[in-house]
C-alpha cells in the first residue's frame, strides 16, 4: 500500500544488553463530521452541542467499559473581534457514540475563548488519538458580548461573512451584535481629531463581564509597536467596573494639574501626532485578557502658528488645527528696540513688558495685550515675543516652540533661550553641545514678523541672574550674562565672595562656561569654607576689561551689583500639590528647597519628607508611616536634594492619595532625618505645611482605659487606626507585657526587655532610631510612637494584616506567627527562645504554640473590659 499522509516514521533506541516490550496498537483511520446544534449563553459561559457521525469510532465494551469514559476530543476554537485573531482549545471533551452517530457537549469560558464584543467562532475537533487530524465543524455561531469604550471611534465589530454565516446557524441566546469573519481585515483607521479635544468616554458592559474591571490605557506612540504597554508607562488610564460605569472625560493632548494645564504631548517634525490605545479586561480572580488595541488610535495634527501682529489695539495672532473648546495657553511680551549709536547697524533690544498669559485656540486672538497704549499705536520699533509657558512642560525652562506647533521660518524669526539666537552669530560658532541642531530646534520664543530679519539685534551686554545650588559637597554659583557672547570673551567677567555689607573680599572664584551653556558661567565652593559656612555674604561681578567694544562700539562696561548668599543649612519653600492626569491617575507631590545642604553619592545629606495625621484632641499629630514617598532622586529611606537644591517626591498610592484627600487634616514635614538633623554641626530646622479640613476624632471607649490617662487612650486609638488593628488587641498585649501598669520603664519579666511591649535591648534600636535607655525615660504617651513605628515594620515586612489577637500579639513575640494558625509552633525547648519563654508553655510539652503564647494576653483582653473608659 502506498504511503499515506498520516504514514510517520517511529524510531526506538535502546541500550545494547536491555530488555523492553513493544506494543503496537493498531488504530483505524477515524472520520468526524460535526455540526453545531446548540450554542448558548449561562453567565459568563457558553454551553455547546455538537453532533454529526463518524467513522471507526467504537465505544468502549466489557473491560474496558470499566477503565474509560468512551472516546474523547479536542474542540478548538478560532475567532477574530475588534481586529485580534484568537485561539483556544477545551481538551478531553467526551464523545458520545450511538451507531454512526455521535455527540459531544460542553462548556467554554467567554473570557478564555475571547468572546469580546461581537463575531463569529470557527470550530474544530480532534480525536484523542495518536497522530489523529482535525475535523472541522459545520456552522459559525455567533457571540454578542458588548465590552467596548464609546467615544473612542472603535467600531464593536466587523461584519461576519456571509458565506461562512448560514441561515441555519444558531444565533446567541441574547443580543442582536454582527459578526467578525475570521480572516484577516484591515483595522479601522483611528480617531483623528484637534488638540484639547474632549472625548466623553463611556463603557459598555455585556451580563457576561459585569464582575469585571475595564481598563483603557492611552500610550505615547509606537508602544504597542515596541511592547511598552504595561500600564505604568501609560500617559493616562481610566478604569471602571459594572458599579461604577461613570461617563470620563479626556482632552486629547493634556492633562490638568493643579488646574494648570500640562501638554502630553512634546515632539518635533511631525506633521502629526498620536497615541496608541489599548483595552483590556480583568475578571474576578485578577486574570486580564486583552480586548482590543489600536496602534495610533488617536491623532491630531500638530497646532500651526497662522499669523502674529502688532496692531493698534494689542497683539493679534492666530493658531491653527486647535479644537475649538480648547484655550492653548501661550506667553506674549513686547519688546522695543533702537540703533547701538546713530551710525550703527546694529539694533539694540530691550523688553518693554513682563511676560502676560494669553489664550488661543482656531478662532480666537490675543488681544489687549498689557502694554504701554501709546507704543502700541506708534508701532515704531516694536515687536511681540511669543513663547511656550514653561508650566505646559512640567518643567522650569522654556521649551522650542517647534516642540508644541509649526511655524513659518520665512515669517517669523526664532530665537534661542540662551540669549536671542539672532545674536552675532557665525558659522561654525555654535557650542559643541548645540552643533548637531537646528535654530529652529533651538528656538524658545518666536517674534512678529514686524522685526526685519536683516536686523542685527543684540542685548546690551549685563549680568544676568544668579543663582545658588549644590553640586556633591559644593555650593554651585551659576551666573548669566547677557548680551553677545564674544563681547563677554573678551571682557573677561570675574566674580567674587565679599562680605554681607559687600566691602571686603573674602573669596575670589574661579568661575568658567558651562559645558552646555556659554551663556552661563558656574563657580563651585565647598560648603564647608570658613568664608561661607554658616556666615551671610554677597557675591559680586564685573569686567576685568572695561575698554572692550561691542561690534566695534563703545559700551558702559557692565557691573553686578551684590546679591545676597546666606550659608546656614536651611530647608524653605515646603510645598504640596495634587497633581491630576486623570481620575484614575492621580499623585501628590511633595517639594522643598534644600539651601546650603550637599547633595551626590559621597557626603550627601540624606532628606526625608513624613505625613502625618492630626487628630482632635491629641498634642502631636499620628505619623501616617503606611503612606510611601516615591523620591525622584531616591537615597536609602529618603532622598536628595538635586542641583538646584530642590527635594522632590511623590505619593502614588491610590488609598493613600484618596485619605490625604478625605476629610481630615493632615500635616507634612521636610527635615534631615540622620545626624541628629544636623549639617556641618548646624542643626536644620524642620519645617511642615498642614492641609486639610477639620480634624478627625477617633476616640471611644478603651478596655483598662481606667489604668491610663485620656492623651494615652486617644493616641491608642488614633495608632490603632493608621495601622488597621483593634485597639482593644492592642490594649491587651500591652496590659500583659506591663502587667497592667502601662509604663514605659516596665522590665521585663525573664529578660532585660523594658517598655509597653518589651523593646529588647539591641534587636529593635536601628529599626526605631532609639535605644532601650532611651526609650525607658521617654513618656508613655511618646513612647506609642515606636510602638506604631515596630507594629508598621512587621505589618510591611509580612505584607500581612493583623487580624486576630493572636497576630497581634504574634508581632510582638514571633513576628513569623502573623497570619499562622493556632498549632503553629514558635519556639521549641533548646533554642534558647524557648527557655526565655517557658511560662507560656502551661502544658510543659517542650514547644510554645500560637496558641500557648495567645492564652494569657486573651485573659487580659477578656479581663479589661471591666476596667474600659
Amino acid at each position: 500500500m502506498a504511503p499515506t499522509a498520516q504514514d510517520r516514521k517511529i524510531e526506538v533506541k535502546v541500550e545494547p544488553g536491555s530488555e523492553n516490550i513493544i506494543r503496537l496498537v493498531a488504530v483505524p483511520p477515524v472520520k468526524l463530521s460535526f455540526r453545531v446544534v446548540m450554542f448558548k449563553t449561562d453567565g459568563r459561559k457558553y454551553k455547546l452541542k455538537l453532533e454529526g457521525t463518524h467513522e471507526n469510532l467504537t465505544p468502549p465494551s466489557g473491560k474496558e467499559l470499566k477503565d474509560s469514559q468512551g472516546p474523547t476530543c479536542c474542540v478548538g476554537f478560532k475567532t477574530r473581534s475588534y481586529g485580534i485573531p484568537r485561539s483556544h482549545k477545551v481538551d478531553a471533551v467526551p464523545i458520545q457514540v450511538n451507531g454512526n452517530k455521535c455527540t459531544a457537549e460542553l462548556e467554554v469560558d467567554s473570557f478564555e475563548a475571547g468572546f469580546f464584543g461581537n463575531g463569529v467562532v470557527e470550530l474544530s475537533v480532534t480525536p484523542d488519538f495518536p497522530f489523529a487530524k482535525e475535523f472541522p465543524v459545520s456552522g459559525t455561531p455567533v457571540f454578542d458580548n458588548p465590552l467596548n469604550v464609546e467615544g473612542l471611534g472603535i467600531e464593536p465589530g466587523e461584519e461576519p461573512s456571509p458565506a461562512k454565516a448560514p441561515d441555519k446557524t444558531p444565533a446567541p441566546e441574547k443580543g442582536k451584535g454582527k459578526g467578525a469573519t475570521p480572516g484577516k481585515p484591515t483595522p479601522p483607521p483611528g480617531l483623528s481629531v484637534l488638540l484639547g479635544r474632549e472625548l466623553e468616554l463611556e463603557p459598555v458592559f455585556s451580563t457576561a463581564f459585569e464582575k469585571s474591571t475595564l481598563r483603557l490605557s492611552i500610550f505615547e506612540e509606537g508602544a504597542i509597536k515596541n511592547r511598552r504597554t504595561a500600564p505604568d508607562k501609560a500617559v493616562v488610564s481610566f478604569e471602571w467596573t459594572k458599579s461604577a460605569d461613570d461617563e470620563r472625560t479626556w482632552r486629547v493632548g493634556y492633562a490638568e494639574s493643579d488646574d494648570t494645564i500640562l501638554l502630553t504631548y512634546l515632539e518635533t517634525r511631525q506633521e502629526s501626532y498620536g497615541y496608541d490605545l489599548r483595552l483590556e479586561v480583568t475578571e474576578e480572580t485578577g486574570k486580564t485578557y486583552v480586548v482590543w488595541e489600536r496602534a495610533r488610535g488617536i491623532s491630531f495634527p500638530r497646532p500651526k502658528l497662522k499669523s502674529f501682529t502688532v496692531g493698534g489695539f494689542g497683539v493679534e495672532a492666530e493658531v491653527e488645527n486647535v479644537d475649538r473648546s480648547f484655550k492653548l495657553p501661550l506667553e506674549l511680551s513686547l519688546w522695543s528696540y533702537a540703533p547701538l549709536s546713530p551710525d550703527s547697524l546694529v539694533q539694540v533690544m530691550t523688553p518693554y513688558s513682563k511676560p502676560a498669559e494669553a489664550e488661543a485656540s482656531s478662532t480666537e486672538y490675543f488681544l489687549d495685550l498689557v502694554g504701554p497704549k501709546i507704543l502700541l499705536k506708534k508701532k515704531k520699533n516694536v515687536f511681540a515675543l511669543l513663547r511656550i509657558p514653561r508650566s505646559l512642560s512640567g518643567t522650569e525652562d522654556y521649551v522650542p516652540v517647534s516642540v508644541v506647533m509649526d511655524y513659518d521660518e520665512n515669517t517669523f524669526l526664532t530665537f534661542d533661550d540662551d540669549q536671542l539666537w539672532l545674536e552675532s552669530q557665525k558659522k561654525g560658532k555654535k557650542s559643541a553641545s548645540k552643533s548637531k541642531k537646528t535654530p529652529k530646534d533651538l528656538a524658545t520664543a518666536v517674534a512678529s514678523h514686524e522685526l526685519d530679519p536683516t536686523t542685527l539685534l543684540t542685548r546690551t551686554p549685563h549680568f544676568g541672574d544668579v543663582s545658588a545650588g549644590v553640586r556633591g559637597d559644593s555650593l554651585l554659583l551659576s551666573f548669566r550674562l547677557v548680551g553677545d557672547l564674544q563681547y563677554w570673551k573678551e571682557a573677561a567677567p570675574a566674580f567674587s565672595i565679599y562680605d554681607e555689607k559687600g566691602e571686603t573680599e573674602l573669596l575670589k572664584l574661579k568661575a568658567s562656561p558651562s559645558e552646555t551653556n556659554p551663556y552661563v558661567h558656574e563657580a563651585l565652593v565647598s560648603l564647608s569654607d570658613k568664608n561661607l559656612v554658616g556666615k551671610k555674604v554677597s557675591v559680586r561681578g564685573q569686567v576685568t576689561k572695561p575698554e572692550t567694544k561691542l561690534w566695534n562700539h563703545p559700551v558702559e562696561p557692565p557691573q553686578l551689583a551684590a546679591r545676597a548668599y546666606e550659608g546656614v543649612p536651611l530647608l524653605t519653600d515646603l510645598k504640596k500639590s495634587l497633581v491630576e492626569l486623570t481620575d484614575e491617575t492621580t499623585y501628590i507631590k511633595l517639594q522643598c528647597h534644600a539651601r546650603h545642604i550637599p547633595n551626590g553619592a559621597k557626603g550627601g545629606t540624606v532628606l526625608a519628607f513624613r505625613v502625618s495625621e492630626i487628630v482632635a484632641d491629641l498634642d502631636t499629630p499620628i505619623l501616617m508611616s503606611s503612606v510611601k514617598l516615591r523620591y525622584t532622586v531616591a537615597k536609602g529611606a529618603g532622598g536628595l536634594c538635586d542641583s538646584k537644591g530642590a527635594l522632590v517626591a511623590r505619593i502614588t498610592d491610590k488609598e493613600s492619595v484618596a485619605k490625604l484627600n478625605g476629610p481630615g487634616k493632615f500635616r507634612v514635614e521636610a527635615y534631615v532625618p540622620g545626624n541628629d538633623g544636623k549639617v556641618f554641626s548646624t542643626e536644620v530646622p524642620k519645617i511642615h505645611i498642614e492641609f486639610g479640613g477639620a480634624p478627625r476624632s477617633v476616640a471611644g471607649q478603651l478596655i483598662w482605659g481606667d489604668r491610663v490617662p485620656e492623651d494615652f487612650r486617644k493616641k491608642v486609638f488614633a495608632i490603632s487606626d493608621e495601622l488597621k488593628v483593634n485597639p482593644q488587641y492592642l490594649m491587651a498585649c500591652m496590659a500583659f507585657e506591663t502587667e497592667g501598669k502601662f509604663k514605659s520603664n516596665t522590665p521585663g519579666r525573664s529578660s532585660r526587655a523594658v517598655g509597653l511591649i518589651q523593646f529588647i535591648p539591641g534587636k529593635n534600636d536601628e529599626l526605631l532610631g532609639k535605644t532601650t535607655e532611651q526609650l525607658k525615660v521617654m513618656p508613655e504617651v511618646e513612647q506609642l510612637d515606636y510602638v506604631q513605628k515596630y507594629f508598621r515594620y512587621w505589618i510591611t515586612a509580612h505584607k500581612m494584616p493583623l487580624v486576630t489577637l493572636g497576630d497581634v500579639y504574634a508581632c510582638i513575640i514571633c513576628p513569623s506567627g502573623i497570619g499562622q494558625l493556632d498549632d503553629a509552633v514558635y519556639y521549641r525547648a533548646g533554642d534558647g527562645l524557648y527557655e526565655a519563654n517557658d511560662g507560656l508553655d502551661r502544658q510543659k510539652k517542650g514547644w510554645i504554640t500560637k496558641a500557648d503564647a495567645t492564652a494569657p494576653v486573651k485573659k487580659w483582653l477578656d479581663e479589661g473590659w471591666e476596667h474600659r473608659r
